[in-house]
């Protein structure tokens, strides 16, 4: 080897030793491994936040927090998969008052009921309706009706309304609660809305078949048909004694009652103002 080059390196040398010994007297004569050892405490903490930001990337120094940190992003997950659940097609008016879409699941439910085979009426045309009302015992209970799109926003500021005064409603379900049948549906003083059937005594479809026709409190406001010889029909059978709209009596609709007025405001008429027959438990709304 060339001598310069070996004299180069010996002093290379002689640096690198001088430099060491310095280190270690100015820190006190204790190197790593000896820190380690008199410090426990500070050396672990010090290892257990170096593992754990190389790991979750945050600064923190213990391994209840690593877990807090999982357990959050577990929930976090959740969070986001029970949003994605929600159909991104529904409609809120207020907390518990919605449409959307007829999901699947809603499907079977009234597939060859209200919504037999036959149907012309397409699922595009009509909505899921949840909302809450006050039963007749003064409590909240949610209910469900389907309907036509045209209305489902209607449906909903007048339920909501309803809901707000406590406005007493029986009952609020699909009428496949009661195999499709409306006069089951009536004896139940059940309120409801679309049923893809004819108007009763006709081949004509109802307006309740295009889901824009709702029937409220059906037994305290029954429908009455005219016969030539004077008599009448009253249906629901045993709501005889509401066919007679100048007794008071509760629940009754009249020109007074609240949801006449709202149900007028947003456009629909009231089956207790027509001729040939009365619908009192009736509100339809007509569309195009």
């Amino acid at each position: 080897m060339n001598k310069k080059y070996f004299k180069d390196f010996a002093l290379l040398g002689a640096v690198i030793i001088i430099c060491a010994v310095a280190a270690r007297l100015l820190a006190g004569g204790e190197t790593l491994e000896q820190y380690a050892s008199n410090n426990p405490d500070t050396a672990g903490g010090t290892a257990s936040a170096t593992v754990e930001s190389s790991v979750s990337g945050t600064a923190t120094t213990s391994n209840s927090g690593s877990s807090e940190d999982a357990s959050s992003s577990v929930s976090s997950n959740k969070d986001a998969n029970d949003l994605a659940a929600v159909s991104t097609e529904r409609v809120t008016y207020v907390d518990g008052f919605y449409y959307e879409p007829i999901s699947n699941d809603v499907f079977k439910r009234i597939s060859g009921v209200s919504y037999p085979v036959d149907c012309t009426i397409s699922l595009d045309d009509l909505r899921y309706v949840s909302l809450l009302y006050v039963d007749f015992d003064g409590n909240t209970q949610s209910g469900e009706m389907i309907c036509n799109k045209a209305i489902a926003q209607d449906i909903l500021e007048i339920f909501s309304e309803l809901y707000d005064n406590r406005y007493q409603i029986e009952s609020i379900k699909l009428i496949d609660e009661f195999d499709g049948d409306d006069t089951a549906s009536m004896l139940a003083n059940n309120t409801s809305c679309f049923n893809y059937r004819v108007v009763e005594g006709t081949t004509r479809l109802s307006n309740h078949a295009k889901g824009l026709a709702i029937d409220l409190n059906p037994f305290y406001n029954p429908y009455i048909t005219y016969n030539k010889d004077g008599s009448t029909n009253i249906s629901p059978e045993g709501s005889e004694a509401y066919a007679d709209r100048n007794a008071s009596f509760p629940y009754k609709i009249d020109e007074n009652d609240l949801a006449y007025k709202l149900f007028k405001e947003h456009g629909f008429t009231w089956g207790g103002n027509w001729n040939s027959v009365k619908d009192y438990q009736h509100f339809e709304k007509k569309i195009g």
